[in-house]
This record gives C-alpha cells, structure tokens and sequence, in this order.
C-alpha cells in the first residue's frame, strides 16, 4: 500500500481498546506475553486497517495484516488467527534473543 494513501501510525491501544485488550489478554494466557513485550499500532487506509505488531528486542521483529474495520469491530476469526500467529512468532523470537542474551 502507498504510504501517501495511508493515514499516521496510531496505538491499537487508544484506537481500538477492546481489540487491544483482546489481544493483550490472548498473548498473555496462551504464551506468556506481557503487554509491555509487543507494541500495537494501526494504519488507516480508505478500506480498513494495516495492523502492525513489534515484538523482540529493541521491538526489531514486524508483524501485520489489512482488516477491515468490520473484521476489527465483529472480532471475526481471521483476527483470531493473526493474534495466535503474532503469538507463536513473538515466543520464537523471544526464546531465541533469550538464549543469545544466555550466550554472551
């Protein structure tokens, strides 16, 4: 998507709170994930939203995915789904800095 078409980077956290929570809760209770771990944000485009997660040390690792804001306020599954992926991903990441930290 061309940045020019897209709106400023905004906190999932203030933009969408019950997707925030949503979110927060699932990585915490599936994969011991605090919220402090993850950074949320969204980028508003004219059809939805880039939702976009970093994660790792220095918030280095990327994830996201388009929703539209029907996708985001019905909760539908393919957000589900995209949480449990930032999840596994967070973890592998989150394991491996951890063993590297171990390494030094």
């Amino acid at each position: 998507m061309e940045p020019s078409k897209m709106g400023p980077m905004q906190s999932l956290r203030v933009l969408f709170p019950d997707l925030y929570q949503f979110v927060v809760n699932h990585l915490e209770e599936t994969h011991n994930i605090h919220p402090y771990d993850v950074q949320a944000h969204a980028l508003k485009d004219q059809n939805g939203y880039q939702l976009i997660f970093h994660f790792g040390e220095g918030y280095a690792h990327e994830e996201s995915k388009f929703f539209t804001l029907d996708s985001i306020k019905n909760m539908d599954a393919e957000i589900k789904e995209f949480t449990k992926t930032v999840g596994e991903k967070c973890k592998e990441v989150m394991i491996a800095d951890y063993f590297k930290m171990m390494k030094m």
